[in-house]
């Protein structure tokens, strides 16, 4: 498939998948062409709290018939593999899409400890990365991987990953808001929006002519709704055009 003609297909199957309620990457015809334009065994979207050296795996595609990655040992050989920590590390390229070949050798990757304990168990011998925006706190990318024998990406691959970059988070950002939308009524919207422009309980309820406990109460719906435990995660959920970076 030309490159072009491939970006232009995912981005029209990630269209069409916001239609629906599913994760949009785990459409059949958004999975089925990103792993054409940017040929991958597997991949997956992983939001990583770097702070707290949490991890979460939101969305894989592909075949996920091999060993889960190791996520203890992943975290302590993070700040060492620039593949994985150059978002942090490297000011200047925390949007830039990067693959492992970038930044090693093949024989330097091999002597790593991400490889070797990490991604080698893993099945995995090559990663291309890719930025996303996300919410605070978190750092989001989208994450391809070739297992041994299949060579690294192309420069052409890379280039189709960073066409498709804005499409994808784009796509992200208009799902969380239109799930949001779905689980939350239009008062808790309203107090939301007060609480995303700085306000505490007690101005909101001035505001909307609540009560602070009806207020308190609105917004412990919210979380629920939602699945959080924070007002800036909710927020975030609800407004992610504005609050992921």
């Amino acid at each position: 498939m030309d490159a072009v003609a491939g970006v232009l297909q995912v981005a029209g199957a990630l269209r069409e998948a916001l239609r629906g309620n599913d994760p949009v990457l785990t459409a059949p015809a958004v999975a089925q062409a990103l792993l054409v334009v940017i040929r991958a065994d597997f991949a997956s979207l992983n939001d990583l709290d770097i702070r707290g050296r949490a991890s979460a795996v939101d969305v894989e595609l592909g075949n996920l018939d091999g060993p889960e990655e190791p996520w203890g040992q992943f975290w302590e050989h993070f700040g060492d593999s620039l593949t994985c920590c150059y978002t942090e590390r490297i000011p200047r390229l925390r949007t830039e899409v990067m693959s492992t070949r970038d930044f090693y050798s093949d024989r330097q990757w091999r002597s790593t400890g991400m490889y070797t304990e990490v991604l080698q168990p893993a099945g995995v011998w090559q990663e291309l990365v890719m930025p996303l925006p996300a919410p605070p706190g978190i750092a989001r990318r989208l994450v391809f991987f070739r297992a041994p024998g299949s060579g690294a990406f192309t420069s052409d691959e890379r280039d189709a990953a960073v066409l498709l970059q804005p499409h994808i988070g784009d796509a992200l950002r208009q799902q969380a808001r239109l799930a949001a939308a779905r689980l939350l009524t239009a008062r808790h919207l309203e107090v939301l929006r007060l609480v995303a422009a700085g306000h505490d309980n007690a101005s909101i309820a001035r505001r909307l002519a609540l009560s602070p406990g009806t207020v308190r109460n609105h917004l412990e719906s919210v979380y629920t709704r939602l699945g959080v435990t924070s007002r800036t995660a909710a927020v975030a959920l609800a407004f992610p055009d504005t609050t992921w970076t």
